[in-house]
């Protein structure tokens, strides 16, 4: 038997197997092109619902900002404009004085964002309201221990230095001026250091 005969005889023995193999991965395809798609409508979805929630925010209005955070918290719980409705939602909290709603939000974000630059301005509000309200081993507990954004080892330099822990103050300061930081910034941990000595 050629060579040649061999491949027919082949083919007509697994065409089956070879057509069903074909709709099985044409399905596959396309129910993934289907999910992509489904995906993108929601996040289109969720991004045009954040935007009039925004829009009325910014005339005056907080219910719908408030209202698009609280619905989402759980079903879109990793969202990114999950994460910026709550990041509005705080400060509306706090601004009306209702700090445990506030950390509700907060914390939130600092649970479930990937967004390593979104956590970090969560816990950076979240701490300032801890300091605010003098609770101070739990602000610092909120910044970690060794952390890698400027403004956090400012703001523990800062609760050192409210806690009367100078050198530890200081040795925070010191660290935030080895940042790339501005020269205004720089100005002003100078001056904190200076305050110190």
């Amino acid at each position: 038997m050629s060579d040649e005969e061999k491949v027919v005889s082949w083919f007509e023995e697994n065409y089956k197997s070879l057509i069903f193999g074909v709709l099985i991965g044409l399905t596959i395809l396309f129910g993934y092109k289907s999910y992509l798609s489904s995906q993108n409508s929601a996040q289109l979805e969720l991004s045009r619902q954040f935007d009039l929630a925004v829009t009325s925010y910014q005339k005056g209005s907080s219910d719908e900002i408030l209202s698009f955070a609280r619905d989402n918290m759980i079903n879109n719980s990793d969202n990114i404009y999950t994460s910026l409705a709550n990041l509005y939602s705080a400060k509306i909290m706090y601004l009306d004085s209702n700090i445990d709603q506030s950390y509700v939000f907060l914390d939130h974000i600092i649970f479930n964002s990937e967004d390593d630059e979104i956590v970090d301005i969560a816990k950076y509000r979240k701490a300032k309201i801890l300091i605010e309200e003098m609770k101070y081993n739990q602000a610092d507990n909120t910044l970690g221990t060794d952390p890698d954004n400027y403004q956090h080892i400012e703001l523990k330099g800062d609760i050192q230095y409210l806690q009367n822990n100078d050198d530890e103050a200081v040795m925070y300061y010191n660290k935030v001026l080895a940042y790339n930081i501005t020269p205004n910034e720089k100005k002003n941990i100078l001056a904190k250091i200076n305050l110190i000595k």
